[in-house]
């Protein structure tokens, strides 16, 4: 019977160990993401993208109601603006050393949807394409660039 007390409990120490250690777990996550959410919050870049997308548009609508931009030729402008912002916000990430790693991509949109704007508001829209190769061709540099700089 005292041998049946101690296994149970052993066995209940067990489960509580175990649900501890799932506790333990969770919290962990929570905290992480936590510090994950405020150190994207201290960013200096926080909020760039937004703010400047929110200025395009207004200033897009405003030429739009006074007649200084017209149907198909406002969605090539927000295309263009949009690359624009990209890239303003892909030479500050590279400018900080501790963000420079997220520069390539800002770069690499941003001149895919100036290209694809532009091309839009030439009327070569069956050239869009040529976008797409340009766009592999860009990751395909980078591939090389990576890969060598490895292989050295």
């Amino acid at each position: 019977m005292e041998n049946n007390r101690q296994e149970n409990t052993a066995g209940e120490k067990k489960q509580q160990n175990q649900d501890s250690a799932y506790h333990d777990w969770r919290e962990e996550r929570w905290r992480m993401r936590q510090e994950m959410r405020e150190q994207r919050h201290r960013w200096p870049f926080h909020g760039f993208f937004m703010g400047m997308t929110l200025v395009l548009l207004g200033v897009l609508f405003l030429l739009n109601q006074t007649g200084h931009l017209t149907g198909d030729a406002w969605w090539q402008s927000l295309l263009i603006g949009l690359g624009a912002i990209s890239i303003l916000n892909g030479i500050m990430h590279y400018r900080h050393p501790a963000y420079r790693w997220a520069s390539w991509g800002k770069f690499v949109c941003g001149t895919i949807l100036i290209l694809i704007g532009a091309l839009l508001l030439a009327g070569v829209s069956q050239w869009w394409p040529v976008v797409l190769i340009v766009a592999g061709g860009a990751f395909l540099l980078r591939f090389f660039w990576r890969w060598q700089s490895v292989s050295s």
